[in-house]
């Protein structure tokens, strides 16, 4: 999924990113070939930059055999944190294609966002990945290990939560084990983005 949104494009050689060479950067996301998404994380591991390739582990069969393999959470999107002057080094990765990008400059994934990922990952709970994120009521994990995360909830019934990166208009999907861990959502502080969406 190549396009987050109809206003946001995949541009490779879009402009600069806002901000100074003496911050440590900001997230974007990388489009990559389909495969390649361990290696372009290698390549921007042994540049010493920050990145991040969440994956799960699932069971895949061929005719003569079974194997488990840590499979991308979010097929062809890597995520790494970089400063304006490395990001023509970046595109060299191998099998990169672009920067997803908005209002024609890389699109910033919020810190929030890949926390929450990151936290969901080590917290031990059930979760499969989603294709698109769709819209439900606003709520806040208050129990568990992915207590003050925010999202959407998708299927009360089974307190299934969905936490988003927006950038990518992708969602991971979380079973909370007790509706009491989640509390509703109804309004934000003015100007206050929230950095974790849930489907």
């Amino acid at each position: 999924m190549p396009d987050a949104s109809q206003n946001r494009v995949c541009d490779s050689q879009a402009g600069g990113l806002p901000g100074d060479n003496t911050s440590p950067g900001q997230w974007l996301a990388g489009y990559t070939r389909s495969h390649y998404e361990h290696k372009v994380r290698d390549f921007y591991q042994q540049r010493g930059w920050e990145v991040f390739l969440p994956t799960y582990r699932s069971w895949r069969r061929w005719s003569d055999r079974r194997k488990l393999l840590d499979l991308p959470l979010f097929p062809s999107y890597v995520f790494v944190r970089l400063r304006e002057t490395d990001r023509y080094r970046a595109v060299q990765a191998p099998g990169f294609l672009w920067f997803v990008t908005q209002d024609h400059r890389p699109a910033v994934v919020h810190e929030h966002e890949i926390a929450a990922i990151q936290q969901l990952l080590t917290s031990g709970l059930q979760f499969d990945p989603l294709p698109t994120v769709q819209l439900g009521d606003e709520v806040e994990i208050i129990d568990g290990p992915m207590r003050g995360a925010q999202g959407r909830l998708i299927r009360k019934e089974k307190n299934a939560v969905a936490l988003a990166v927006s950038a990518i208009n992708g969602g991971v999907k979380i079973t909370l084990p007790d509706a009491t861990w989640v509390r509703p959502l109804h309004t934000y502080p003015a100007g206050n983005q929230r950095l974790v969406h849930a489907t």
